[in-house]
Parts: structure tokens; sequence; C-alpha cells
């Protein structure tokens, strides 16, 4: 029977619950809002099977990439978090008649793991959610889909694709994986207490989010929120929300110590950033986005090579491409007020007063660097326009 006794050793995958044969494992949220495993003894029979499924108690090896390419849509960039090249993907799949799993916000702007199978549903999965998102059944909706002969691209956290490929136990030819490049995940629960903090800061009720709004920038790029009765833009580094993430504040305990990102998920394609276009692809640097790709198998190759005509893109090294994406970093620093940060997030009165409080300022000359970046950003992209 599973107990976490060390939070760092759960992933919140969710492939014991899905597994369980007797249905006695539900999700429970701790006081720092993320969701854990608890068995009821009373119905456990002693498999062990949610154990033995565990992907971090029995994390994979680590595969490197077969190649690495700089890519992005020739087409539609302005609605994706990068470079647009999950939509293309995801286009290609649900054209061949398959489905796409993927992470959307709800009307209620919670993140949640949902099943797509017609185009005009795909523009939920597009941009990134910066919230561990509720996989609820999808994990055995996935299983349904293979078993009766359908394709299904499935994408998530490393931890989601790892704990996907667990339960399935055997690989499917049907089944392609895309992971990305993660360095950690805030919690559903403090979202939920954010976004009502938000609520009342701004006096209106919140319908819609946008983590990663490029529209002025993709380097510095701004966080919607889409009120009834008004849309807010606030540049990330600003928002508290945003900007406790960036610091590493609030991430899951797993996170710091991850077993499963960095070609250990089983994977067989990595998206990211490709932060360092400069080096790595100084033809795309108009900060208009650019992905990299890393591909970790034939069947991700093959998939790459089929959407290749509507991007734009070169191959690069798989290191350079890693360079200065957080993603990638074998572990995370816990930041030395962490603990106190989660305690008073339930006792404040005031919520977003609270988590500004323990953002770290930039010393100046930071500030005024990332300004005048900012500004060369812009002109960039008025001049590519």
């Amino acid at each position: 029977m599973i107990r976490i006794s060390d939070k760092s050793l759960c992933s919140g995958c969710s492939a014991c619950v899905t597994a369980c044969p007797k249905q006695c494992i539900v999700l429970r949220r701790d006081r720092e809002g993320f969701d854990y495993p608890v068995a009821n003894p009373d119905l456990c029979i002693g498999c062990g099977l949610c154990e033995r499924i565990c992907p971090v108690l029995h994390p994979a090896d680590k595969v490197e990439p077969l190649a690495a390419y700089a890519a992005r849509s020739k087409d539609d960039l302005l609605t994706a978090s990068s470079g647009g090249v999950f939509p293309l993907l995801a286009e290609e799949f649900v054209s061949e008649g398959g489905t796409v799993c993927g992470a959307k916000l709800d009307e209620s702007c919670d993140v949640v793991h949902c099943a797509v199978s017609e185009p005009d549903g795909l523009d939920v999965l597009r941009g990134s959610k910066y919230v561990q998102s509720d996989l609820y059944s999808i994990f055995e909706d996935v299983k349904a889909e293979l078993e009766g002969g359908g394709i299904v691209l499935f994408s998530g956290t490393p931890c989601q694709v790892a704990g996907l490929k667990s339960y399935l136990g055997k690989d499917y030819e049907g089944l392609l994986t895309v992971d990305l490049a993660c360095h950690g995940v805030p919690g559903p629960g403090l979202w939920t207490l954010y976004r009502k903090a938000v609520e009342e800061k701004y006096g209106d009720r919140l319908e819609t989010v946008v983590f990663r709004d490029k529209t002025q920038s993709w380097r510095h790029y701004d966080i919607r929120y889409g009120f009834k009765n008004a849309s807010i833009r606030v540049p990330a580094s600003e928002d508290p929300y945003m900007a406790l993430f960036f610091q590493d504040m609030t991430l899951r305990p797993s996170c710091y110590e991850c077993r499963l990102r960095n070609g250990r998920s089983g994977s067989d394609i990595t998206l990211a950033d490709l932060w360092n276009v400069p080096e790595a692809a100084p033809g795309m640097n108009d900060d208009r986005g650019v992905s990299g790709v890393l591909v970790n198998t034939p069947k991700g190759q093959a998939w790459v090579a089929r959407i290749a005509s509507g991007l734009q893109m070169c191959e690069v090294g798989a290191d350079l491409l890693k360079a200065q994406n957080g993603g990638f970093a074998e572990s995370v620093l816990v930041p030395e007020r962490r603990a106190e940060f989660f305690k008073g997030i339930h006792s404040t009165r005031d919520l977003y007063g609270w988590m500004k409080s323990f953002v770290v300022r930039k010393p100046m000359i930071v500030r005024l660097y990332r300004s005048v970046r900012s500004a060369l950003s812009k002109f960039k992209r008025r001049l590519f326009k």
C-alpha cells in the first residue's frame, strides 16, 4: 500500500490512482495546494501495484536525443507561447483521425487535461499553463483509444508522460508522447487562492487567463487576465504568482530533485523555449518565439518530418539548445523562505500582498539591462513585421 512519507518522492502523476485494481487510492490536497495519493487500508489487497508502477520510485534511464532543432511555425506564432510546433503536431494528428490530449483552462480557470478529436477544439490546448493540471481519467481514456486501434498524441510535463507510460505498461505504435522542458510546477491549490486574490484586487470576475502573452515581447512576456468587464496585462516579472514561480518558491517538492525530466520521461519529443536564439539560430532572432525540439525516438522523428513543411527549422546541437533553459537542470535549489511562504498562505488576509512580499527584486543594474533588452526586442518585432 502506497504511503507518502517523503513528498519529494511523489510527482502527483496519478498513475497509482488509475492503476489500482480496487480503486482504493484517491488524491488529497495538502496545505501547500498539491495533490497526493492516499490509500484506503480497508479496501487495499496488498498487491503492491501502486508502488511498482510509480515512475519516481522506478525512473527510466536517461535517453540522449537523436536530433535537435530550432523550429517555429511559418504561419501562426502570435497565439503560441514559443515557436508553435505543438499546434502543428496537434493539427496533423487530428487530420489523421487521431486524438490529442493536453492541458486547458476550464470555465473556472482551473487547469485540466482533456482529449480533443476535432480541429475546432484544438485552440484550448494552445499556450503554457503554469499550474499542475488535473488529469482526471485521461490515462484510462488514452488506453481505451489505443486499445481500440486509434492514435493518440499525449502532451504533458515529464512526470505526466512518465506516469502515462508506466500505467500503460507497454509501448503502443499509435501513441506519440510530447513532454516539455519543465523546471517545476506550482500547485492547483495555490492557483485557486491566487485567482480569488486577483479578483479581489481588480474587483471583477476572472474569466480567462493567458499566462504568456507575447504581444509585446516573447522574451519579456506578460500574463493577461481576462475579466468580465476588462482585460489587464501585467509583465510576468511583476506579477507575484509568476515572479515566485520564476524564483522556484512555489514548486512541488518533487520538482527540486526531479527524477523524470531531461531525457528520463520516455517521451518521443521534448519541446522547449530556445532562449539562446542568437547563438543557436541567429536567422530567427526577431523576438517572435522559437522552439527547441529534441527528437528522442524514431517515432518522434517521423512525426516531426511530417510537419516539417510548415516549419522554419534548422538542426542545432542538443547542448546548445539546452544551455539557457532551466527545464533541463538536474536539480533546483529550494528557496530558504519556502516553508515560511506556504505557512502563511492560508492565514493572511491579503494573499496578493503576502506573495508580493516574497518576491526578490533584481539589482538595479539587472533591471536596467532587462529594460534595454525589452526595448530592443520590441524594436526588432516592429522591424520584422
